[in-house]
């Protein structure tokens, strides 16, 4: 394992979990709008979809190794740090 293929793993994880992460709790708060109308059923398909796919993801990051998974995931915990961030200065 040379340096340079580490280096590139970790940020391509880094970079599609963040991108994944942004997709995924962007779509949350609108899945929460679908719950809250009472649209059980739309909400219900989306929150499958959105969490299928990250699952999806995560799964390719794994099979391309450990160092691409464990960046890939905090790629998703700085989506959602700053999904909840912005969540907080619009309320």
């Amino acid at each position: 394992m040379t340096d340079l293929w580490l280096l590139r793993t970790c940020a391509t994880g880094l970079a599609a979990g963040m991108a994944a992460g942004a997709a995924h709790f962007a779509a949350l708060r609108w899945n929460a709008r679908y719950f809250a109308a009472g649209r059980l059923a739309v909400a219900l398909g989306a929150q499958t979809v959105r969490c299928v796919l990250t699952a999806l993801l995560l799964f390719a990051l794994a099979r391309a190794g450990s160092p691409a998974l464990l960046a890939g995931m905090a790629g998703l915990l700085i989506a959602r740090h700053a999904t909840l961030r912005i969540a907080v200065r619009t309320q």
